[in-house]
């Protein structure tokens, strides 16, 4: 069983009724889930994942104004039922990721920016009154966010959210980039690819700079990966699970397979022995320069279908220099 579930498991068979027993007024305030950093939340952990950072637990997200009633309590109250009787394999998890947050504090720590404001909502034995915890960002902001970052922030689940108010902040960012943001990124994915696969990898055979040309094979794959997670409109998640994610996405993640069989070939050498550099051919003697053509025309296959860019020169720099040409 994977730990997103077998956490869910333990929230509604002790966490939901210690706060029904313990913080009833607040109950439907509380918001719980698991959502944030960490494999688990993504559902990719595995058996090696139990080395570090890993164990049942769940998140409790509270506005300012009640944290600053219940925050210390609810914490208390939870560490109380993580130390007691227990499902087997369950621990402690590290207090940045699982316990009591504010939505405010959560989100804006995970990402790096004010992205939330929280004027507080009415206090538990006050009216009802409007929402106002409120989710905005620059398009500047938006570009400062590493990417990984905006994965764990829409990943895992929310188990309840009552108010919505968490939920209102999760929605805007699963909403994706706005449409400059996203062309630029997609712009500067295109420009790394290009650059390490099609340009600078055959340099440095042709110098026989084989360490140089190596750190141009790993670059050009994770610069295939993001494109292929922009192209999908979804945030890619940390480098080590790039390849992972990619599975479970709708569009080019057939590229996969070829990653896979590029990762096992080795320096490729021989193939250049004897070969004068020509910036204007391509040596189809290297498998793996064959590779990047074959990356690199799926993924003008697709920026053509989706109506991004128009044309057939598989040289991908060009559609890099035209995206950010329409965004001046």
């Amino acid at each position: 069983m994977q730990n997103l579930k077998r956490c869910r498991e333990f929230y509604e068979r002790y966490g939901a009724p210690m706060l029904h027993e313990q913080f009833g007024e607040y109950e439907n305030r509380i918001v719980v889930g698991m959502v944030g950093e960490g494999s688990d939340c993504f559902g990719f952990d595995d058996a090696i994942s139990t080395d570090h950072d890993y164990g049942t637990g769940f998140c409790m997200w509270l506005t300012e104004s009640d944290y600053a009633e219940i925050g210390e309590a609810l914490s208390k109250a939870y560490g109380e039922l993580m130390q007691g009787e227990r499902p087997e394999g369950v621990q402690l998890f590290m207090d940045c990721r699982r316990g009591v947050f504010t939505v405010s504090d959560f989100y804006n720590r995970l990402l790096g920016e004010p992205v939330v404001t929280d004027r507080s909502l009415p206090g538990a034995g006050e009216a009802p009154g409007k929402d106002t915890i409120q989710a905005e960002l620059s398009d500047t902001a938006w570009m400062r966010i590493p990417e990984d970052r905006l994965a764990s922030a829409v990943n895992g689940q929310v188990f309840r959210d009552d108010m919505g108010a968490f939920t209102k902040v999760r929605e805007y960012l699963e909403a994706y980039y706005p449409e400059r943001v996203w062309k630029r990124r997609l712009a500067e994915a295109l420009y790394r690819y290009s650059q390490s696969a099609q340009s600078n990898y055959a340099r440095m055979m042709a110098r026989q700079d084989y360490v140089t040309a190596g750190i141009c094979t790993m670059q050009a794959m994770k610069a295939a990966m993001e494109l292929v997670y922009l192209l999908n409109r979804r945030y890619a998640p940390y480098y080590k699970w790039l390849r992972r994610g990619m599975d479970k996405l709708p569009r080019l993640s057939d590229l996969g397979q070829l990653l896979d069989a590029m990762s096992q070939v080795g320096c490729q050498a021989d193939a250049w022995r004897g070969k004068q550099y020509n910036p204007y051919e391509l040596n189809t003697e290297d498998p793996l320069v064959r590779a990047f053509e074959v990356i690199a025309g799926q993924l003008l296959s697709e920026l053509n279908r989706q109506g991004i860019v128009k044309g057939d020169n598989p040289f991908l720099d060009i559609y890099s220099k035209q995206l950010l040409s329409e965004l001046e």
